[in-house]
Parts: C-alpha cells; structure tokens; sequence
C-alpha cells in the first residue's frame, strides 16, 4: 500500500469538513509557507511529514471554529476574520467558491 505525502502547499482537507454540503478545504498562505521554509531543516520542507501533521492539527481547530461560527451565525468568515485558539491563531487571507464542485477554500496565515 502506498501512503501519500501531504504537502504543505497542497491544499489541505478532510472527509470530515463539511458544512451545509459544501465541503471545506485550506491553502496556506505564501507568507505562511515562507516562515515554514525559513524554519525548516531540510531541503524538500514543502514535504515534511511532521510539519504537514502539525499544519493539519492547527487547521482542524480551525474548521471547528468555522463550524461553530456558521452553526451560531449562519453566515461563514470573511477575509480578515481570525480564526482563532491558543494554538492556531490562523487568519483568513482569502477565499474562493466553486459552486460546480461545492467547494470553499479558505487560504490562511498568521
């Protein structure tokens, strides 16, 4: 069986995010992606395991906080919305919608 490497400049998503049938995913932003590199210590960052497992902890926070915010408002964040815990602190740099395949892609950064 072959095991597939996240990348972190792939988008990032779950079978579990979904909200209303759209389903959600996230991009890091370019900023993002550029503290990640300057703290990495290999060469293929873009690849690293531990790095993807820990973006993608702080990213299911962060569907939970788009859940909960949707489910009590109605409505989902903007650009400029913190989605915010202790942990993840992440903000919404932009966001694009695809109606023909119900998606919503949030890029964040710090």
């Amino acid at each position: 069986m072959e095991r597939s490497i996240q990348s972190v400049v792939d988008v990032f998503c779950s079978d579990d995010w979904y909200i209303d049938d759209w389903k959600i995913q996230f991009l890091l932003s370019e900023r993002h992606l550029y503290e990640i590199r300057k703290i990495a210590s290999t060469s293929n960052w873009y690849e690293d395991q531990i790095v993807a497992a820990t973006c993608m902890n702080k990213l299911t926070i962060c569907f939970e906080s788009i859940y909960k915010f949707h489910k009590t408002f109605g409505t989902l964040p903007v650009i400029g919305d913190r989605l915010f815990d202790e942990d993840s602190g992440m903000k919404v740099h932009d966001r694009s919608i695809d109606g023909a395949l119900m998606t919503i892609t949030f890029v964040l950064g710090n």
